[in-house]
């Protein structure tokens, strides 16, 4: 019984000294280190149900430490509360402040009767970024305002550290030098708005970028896919901007037609015949289909090409060619330079290695008249060049000299 006492005191002054190395956290606090808030939550949560569990386990095994236990409890409760709620007001709530976001999912309650939080990691949401775009300003600000703006939890100076790491080339370079501070970000914030934030001249730039999007070329489904998803981008933000657009099917169907080939244009004709008039919204998932269909099509012959191409290469027989020597023997050496023959041993049995020219047993006339009936091919082929190397002495030097060089060369190993 003293020994299983004694392991749970030990216990309960581990889980207390864990406690005061969380609440070392917070009296070290820096907005520097906000990501590690998390990480200290779940530990004190762990930490505190350590101490729960053993300081119930003392209080049961030794009656005389029971008031004692009471007393640490009720410290330890204090120290629990102040240390959680220090956490919790600069814990980062938003998804896209954390690497790893934190869901609060639901709440159990434990064995010890204390409800605690469940953490449900949750993949990375990229902050939006800026680029000076004016057509992308609207995406941007709403964005931004429900991630980080309009968080009560983040602290002003990662707002702005935050703002100015989604600001990007011309829009970044304005506020290249801002130092950073929780005092600037509202004026950092403030003066981008006063900036981009004009709906009258927002407006401007969205009819501007839609008349100076690039006419398609021929028939080409990538040209046409980019333009209607841009036509339509820039459209989108005149109506978030509350221009009428609803009311505008003539224009804007007219400002399209401009942009499209001779062949999409008389596929709508034919396709918007019985029409009374040109809906751009009809107009639109009119071409929207088009595109899927021109796409389909593309990949479908690709596929098919490939699957010919392979079978065609599949039916091809390779061919083996044999070279043929024409000529002499000298010729055949000048065609295959780069051929090794190997070292031939004297055909008439000799011991040492040298080519029937240059054996002396050859010399006899003798031999020569019983080796010249032999029926061999390619002995009667080497020995009528033999005989006409020696009826041509100036050939046969020539040759001598021309296979000397070869030898040199290593192509005779």
């Amino acid at each position: 019984m003293e020994k299983k006492l004694k392991s749970v005191q030990l216990k309960k002054r581990q889980a207390i000294e864990l406690v005061k190395t969380v609440e070392q956290f917070t009296s070290e606090y820096t907005d520097e280190r906000v990501g590690e808030v998390p990480v200290c939550l779940e530990q004190l949560e762990k930490y505190y149900e350590e101490f729960l569990q053993a300081n119930a386990k003392v209080s049961e095994l030794d009656d005389d430490a029971a008031e004692m236990c009471v007393v640490e409890r009720c410290e330890m409760d204090t120290r629990y509360r102040r240390v959680k709620g220090f956490l919790l007001r600069r814990q980062p709530t938003n998804p896209g402040v954390n690497s790893d976001s934190i869901l609060i999912a639901s709440l159990t309650t434990n064995s010890s009767g204390r409800s605690s939080g469940v953490n449900l990691r949750l993949p990375k949401i990229e902050l939006p970024t800026f680029d000076s775009d004016s057509t992308k300003w609207l995406t941007f600000r709403d964005r931004f305002v429900a991630m980080i703006d309009s968080s009560a939890d983040i602290p002003n100076i990662m707002k702005l550290q935050y703002l100015l790491s989604s600001l990007k080339g011309d829009a970044g370079l304005l506020f290249e030098h801002t130092t950073l501070t929780a005092d600037n970000y509202d004026v950092t914030w403030t003066a981008l708005l006063k900036r981009y934030d004009n709906p009258r001249t927002l407006v401007r730039d969205y009819y501007r970028k839609i008349h100076h999007l690039p006419t398609v070329s021929h028939e080409q489904v990538d040209e046409l896919a980019q333009l209607v998803d841009e036509f339509t981008r820039h459209v989108n933000g005149l109506k978030k901007l509350d221009e009428p657009v609803e009311y505008w099917d003539t224009p804007l169907a007219n400002l399209l037609f401009m942009k499209l080939d001779a062949k999409t244009i008389l596929a709508w004709k034919n396709h918007s015949a019985q029409h009374a008039k040109d809906k751009y919204k009809e107009l639109v998932d009119f071409l929207h289909n088009r595109v899927r269909i021109l796409k389909s099509t593309r990949e479908f012959s690709h596929n098919s090409a490939e699957v010919n191409t392979r079978m065609v290469a599949g039916n091809k027989k390779p061919s083996e060619h044999r070279t043929k020597v024409v000529g002499n023997t000298a010729t055949a050496g000048r065609a295959l330079p780069q051929v090794s023959a190997p070292q031939l041993s004297c055909i008439l049995g000799c011991t040492e290695p040298h080519h029937l020219r240059n054996c002396p047993e050859f010399t006899s006339r003798h031999l020569r008249r019983e080796i010249a009936v032999n029926d061999c091919v390619g002995d009667r082929r080497l020995l009528g060049v033999e005989r006409r190397l020696m009826a041509n002495p100036a050939m046969d030097s020539e040759y001598q000299k021309f296979m000397a060089d070869y030898e040199q060369l290593g192509h005779m190993v």
